[in-house]
């Protein structure tokens, strides 16, 4: 489809609403419990039911970003416009013991995103197996469409694993207070792309096995007249693999697709501590997290001599308002949604983070060169400032204006000043 097409497609489903005079009253509960065979439902999204044991629910992810920025760059990375998502799923249940979900992105490479089967003979043991995001990062672990900022932070885009295959025993305890989630990998994850690897033909990458847990805790859920505190979070996870020889590091790109940090060359183990704080409180939101990851580099240096750590840390935090009073905690869905008697609901957000890379050796003389030890440090340092508008439960318009800083003028999109850009996004799901 051409970009008009495209764009056409989505402001059509962001004026839907219009059409429908009346919401149609949903079916009754007993009802539908009578009914067995195959049968279509419309409940918010269109649903086929097989008996009364099956149930698959169509997703819909549409997604369209126009951009602007004072770097030049910004066309070889997509240009003023981009179709960010074009994804369509699937995901339901066979009895209650068992959910799936199959979702691809309509696109020419790596079109599977998620494709998942999890049992869950009870709340606090269930095991998870096919392609899904690694336990790390609350922000990374948020769906695209809830996020906050058109732009997941640099931490969760970065250090954050993100999708692999794999499976995964995860549960709930103590009343939702704590969850947990631990599994094995065959790789590192999507965001942990290898740039090179010294390989004879025939030879197949070996050792780069994952292994992932997170623990979170709602201390004061299960708490009498701890009020909105029973709502706080805390997390903290860890990734552990192995990375096969050659330019495999982690790399810095800004939010706009400018490359900060070339990857440098490492060997050998790299592990991931992520830690995590969120707090929605009625319409508010605070969140917050920290991340660091440490690569070997193993016989690296000039005369195979092992070289320090390779290190890319990074942080946020961030808060929202709904302005017209939605709760935060669940997701923002309209109260008075527009052309339904309403204008929708409004949210304004805030961001500060930071991602830099190093070594862990400190002292002498710095270089960029990828075998340097230590390695010249470059930190990118970005404020967000945000507007979210939505429409109703399925559409959202978001504003984004973004300030840059880096510590290294001479890796800088503009050396010697700030970057200051701008996006705007068309969202639509069901």
């Amino acid at each position: 489809m051409t970009r008009l097409t495209w764009c056409t497609l989505i402001a059509v489903t962001l004026i839907a609403p219009v059409a429908r005079a009346q919401t149609p009253a949903p079916q009754a509960a007993g009802d539908t419990q009578k009914k067995g065979g195959f049968r279509l439902v419309w409940n918010d999204k269109p649903s086929v039911r097989i008996g009364k044991q099956i149930r698959i629910d169509l997703r819909v992810k549409l997604q369209t970003d126009f951009r602007v920025s004072q770097w030049d760059g910004l066309e070889d990375e997509g240009g003023l416009f981009d179709f960010t998502r074009k994804r369509i799923g699937v995901q339901g249940e066979i009895t209650k013991y068992v959910e799936f979900e199959v979702e691809a992105e309509l696109r020419e490479e790596n079109i599977w995103r998620d494709a998942f089967v999890n049992v869950k003979p009870a709340d606090a043991f269930q095991v998870q197996g096919g392609k899904f995001k690694m336990p790390f990062s609350y922000e990374q672990l948020t769906g695209p469409t809830s996020l906050d900022f058109v732009s997941r932070s640099l931490l969760a885009y970065t250090i954050a694993p993100a999708r692999d295959i794999g499976v995964m025993a995860h549960g709930r305890l103590i009343g939702r207070v704590l969850t947990y989630e631990i599994g094995a990998f065959k790789n590192d994850g999507e965001n942990a792309k290898l740039e090179e690897g010294f390989l004879l033909p025939g030879e197949e990458w070996q050792n780069e096995h994952g292994a992932a847990a997170r623990v979170t805790v709602q201390p004061f859920r299960r708490l009498k007249g701890a009020g909105a505190f029973e709502r706080l979070h805390l997390g903290v996870a860890y990734t552990t693999s192995n990375v096969p020889e050659g330019l495999n590091s982690l790399k810095g790109e800004t939010p706009l697709g400018f490359v900060f940090f070339e990857p440098v060359y490492t060997y050998g183990r790299r592990w991931r501590l992520g830690l995590e704080a969120v707090w929605m409180p009625g319409p508010f939101s605070i969140k917050s997290e920290y991340a660091r990851s440490d690569e070997a580099r193993i016989r690296q240096g000039l005369g195979d001599v092992d070289l320090s750590d390779f290190i890319a840390s990074g942080w946020y935090v961030s808060g929202t308002w709904a302005l017209t009073g939605e709760s935060k905690e669940n997701g923002i869905e309209p109260r008075k949604p527009l052309f339904q008697g309403g204008v929708g609901a409004l949210e304004l957000g805030v961001r500060y983070e930071e991602l830099g890379f190093g070594s862990a050796l400190t002292e002498g003389e710095s270089y960029t060169n990828p075998r340097a030890d230590p390695v010249l440090e470059n930190r990118d340092h970005v404020w967000t400032v945000g507007v979210n508008w939505y429409l109703n439960k399925w559409a959202k318009i978001q504003l984004n204006g973004l300030r840059e800083t880096f510590q290294d003028p001479e890796r800088s999109p503009i050396a010697g000043q700030p970057v200051w850009s701008g996006v705007c996004r068309l969202q639509f799901v069901m």
